[in-house]
């Protein structure tokens, strides 16, 4: 921040002359301030909620309100205010005291040039924070709008990325024959034309790939064919371009004339309702939300959403009420909830068993009150659904909609997170108002996601293979994949940013990069005569992305790799927290033929609890029993047991982290199926393992 600005100024002190003495101070440092004392924590919430503050400086011990308190109504109220404490204390106990309860800083009183150092250090850093959410929001918003013409266009367009079809407008659908996009979406483009003028139009895309022409749009004559065989003669443009930050072609064929405004209209209002409640459909409401967050960083006023989730809904609801009754149900709940929207909210159907209410306007006292009445009424209503009755209950999570909201993915994972942390609490009927952790965290994970986005990208990553070797001699060549960000001569994971950061639409777009050119290099290796199979890992937000399987299906019979080559590998924690999610993710893609397995296994209370439900073929052994035996020299009896006992249900074991060949006879003898670790190899750019055991 430029010292010509006029700093914002909360001040927290017990001494008015010391208070005084600091805002002189600033001023004759040449950094004018508005300067407000603040004597309690109703007066700060009001302050917060009222206008936009830079500073608060605050006296490390004062009656009136403590610092810690201050610094907990700012992140409650998701407010960037960075606060800097001001200590009588000398040394670093002090220091440490003051950064574990959210302060930036502490500073020694009446060291003023320590303190004018550290104030310029904040400011700067928060005008970099206020211009990077500008720039994100800015970009969410281009993003958006570009999206919408797309899905509205009556062109018929499509992106083709490796030859499928990674995004199709409904234009591009109807227009040879498929109900909607999803039918059409990850398909080979090739596929859709008639056989004579395939191996041309291979060619001809690949041309233009390699053209990489950005402006002049290429033309390109051929003869598709309909869901029904008709041929159906098109002329398009083909143009290179970027896609969901993917390098890829747009194909573009113009729209024929005859449709009336009334029927766009109309067709356009149905895409964003919910056939079933008729409230607005998930894609809808992320429209809105983006547009309320936009609205919320322009001004002073504190929005707010509540995720609200039907409780114990597959035994409460499901199991008794059946298909059609869940529907008759999911009615008379919209019902409800519409009953009890004020001006301006927005209420929307998000899931199978959940709804989001977006309020415009609120304050964080006003949010909880009004999830406490609207639980309340939930809980006493008698629902009448299928001939029958009963009584429901539900929990919400609540997020403050602020300066700092950035997109709505961020909003949404944080009232997620907040309904978790309401299950957390209570069984049922209860809500939470998130709260972050910490201001830093949020920095923290800005920067990360963006090295990601960046990354994606650029196309600053690259794959490594890591050998598995079976110590039971089955022959096979399995690779474990692992994904590396390349940032100048570093190499780092990606993954451990993505699980830290929960960010689902990022997860599962490097989920898919993933497999793509994982499953492309495996099929180039079995093209050579060289069977290899790989084991993926998948984030927590795949297993609950129900298109996945489907788009599985396409991409190994687009890359002509069998299904059975192919492991996805979770992690342990994440089937804990996704319990039916991960059952059907595993019965759908081992329906398919490939295998699933579980990393950091015998973590948690109760390991072989989840394995009652889920069913793995392969547990990867968690790395801390390996190395208790190998570097802190205890027995192996406990991994051992381990081993055991997963061998009593079937399940093969990997045994990671093997650095020592004093292992190996005690593994191989209790039945250890593979072993990995830079023993074996460590990951490397090829697979060129030699699996011979000689």
């Amino acid at each position: 921040m430029s010292s010509d600005n006029t700093i914002r100024l909360l001040l927290i002190h017990d001494a008015p002359n010391e208070a005084q003495r600091l805002v002189s101070m600033l001023h004759n440092a040449g950094r004018p301030n508005r300067a407000q004392h603040v004597a309690s924590e109703a007066a700060l919430t009001k302050l917060l909620q009222e206008h936009t503050w830079d500073l608060l400086i605050a006296a490390e011990q004062s009656n009136q309100l403590e610092a810690a308190s201050a610094i907990r109504t700012i992140n409650k109220l998701q407010k960037d205010v960075p606060t800097i404490l001001l200590s009588e204390r000398g040394g670093a106990q002090a220091v440490v005291e003051g950064l574990k309860v959210g302060a930036r800083d502490v500073v020694t009183v009446d060291e003023d040039q320590h303190l004018l150092l550290v104030i310029q250090r904040e400011l700067t850093a928060l005008e970099e924070r206020r211009k990077a959410r500008l720039h994100d929001r800015r970009y969410h918003a281009t993003l958006n709008r570009t999206k919408e013409l797309l899905d509205s266009s009556k062109d018929a367009i499509a992106y083709i990325s490796d030859g499928l079809i990674v995004y199709a407008n409904d234009s591009f659908a109807e227009r040879f024959g498929y109900k909607d996009r999803d039918d059409v979406e990850y398909q080979p483009l090739i596929d859709m034309l008639t056989d004579g003028e395939q191996e041309d139009a291979r060619e001809f895309l690949r041309q233009c790939a390699i053209r990489n022409n950005e402006v002049e749009a290429q033309e390109w004559q051929f003869t598709a064919k309909t869901t029904g065989g008709t041929p159906l003669p098109t002329k398009a443009e083909v143009l290179t371009t970027v896609y969901d930050e993917e390098r890829c072609l747009q194909v573009r064929i113009a729209a024929s004339s005859g449709s009336t405004e009334e029927l766009e209209a109309q067709l356009t209002e149905a895409k964003f309702r919910d056939a079933a409640t008729g409230l607005y459909n998930r894609q809808r409401f992320v429209q809105l939300l983006e547009s309320a967050i936009q609205s919320a960083a322009g001004s002073q006023r504190t929005g707010g959403l509540m995720y609200i989730e039907i409780d114990r809904f597959e035994e409460s609801v499901q199991q008794i009420l059946g298909v059609a009754g869940v529907d008759d149900l999911h009615k008379k709940l919209a019902e409800l909830l519409q009953g009890n929207v004020r001006r301006g909210d927005v209420i929307a159907r998000y899931g199978e068993n959940s709804y989001c209410l977006l309020m415009p306007e609120t304050t964080p006292d006003s949010a909880e009150a009004r999830a406490r009445e609207l639980l309340q009424k939930i809980a006493d209503t008698i629902f009448e659904a299928a001939g029958k009755t009963l009584h429901i209950t539900a929990s919400i999570g609540i997020s403050l909609l602020s300066e700092t909201s950035g997109n709505a993915d961020k909003v949404l994972e944080q009232a997620t997170k907040a309904h978790q942390q309401s299950l957390t609490n209570a069984s049922g009927n209860s809500f939470t108002l998130y709260e972050p952790d910490s201001q830093q965290q949020d920095d923290a994970d800005t920067y990360h996601r963006a090295r990601v986005t960046q990354a994606l990208e650029a196309g600053n990553l690259k794959l490594l293979y890591q050998p598995i070797l079976s110590l039971q001699g089955s022959g096979e060549k399995i690779y474990e994949v692992l994904v590396r960000l390349v940032d100048g001569k570093e190499e780092l994971s990606p993954i451990a940013f993505l699980e830290a950061l929960g960010d689902a639409g990022l997860s599962t777009k490097m989920d898919r990069w993933v497999i793509l050119r994982a499953i492309k290099a495996a099929a180039a290796q079995i093209a050579k005569g060289v069977e290899v199979s790989l084991i993926l890992h998948l984030t927590a937000a795949s297993l609950t992305d129900s298109s996945l399987p489907a788009w599985l299906g396409v991409a190994f019979k687009a890359s002509k790799v069998p299904p059975k080559a192919v492991t996805f590998q979770l992690r342990a924690e994440d089937i804990n927290s996704n319990l039916h999610a991960s059952r059907d993710f595993a019965n759908l893609v081992q329906d398919m033929g490939c295998r699933v397995a579980v990393c950091h296994f015998g973590t948690g209370l109760s390991p072989f609890k989840a394995l009652e439900h889920v069913k793995v073929d392969i547990a990867k052994i968690d790395a801390s029993f390996v190395r208790e035996v190998q570097d802190e020299g205890e027995d192996s009896e406990t991994l051992l047991k381990l081993v055991g006992q997963l061998k009593t249900i079937d399940t093969q074991v990997i045994v990671p982290h093997i650095e020592q060949a004093s292992m190996l006879p005690t593994l191989w003898q209790s039945g250890t199926d593979y072993i990995q670790g830079y023993y074996v190899q460590p990951p490397g750019d090829d697979m060129d393992f030699d699996f011979s055991l000689d």
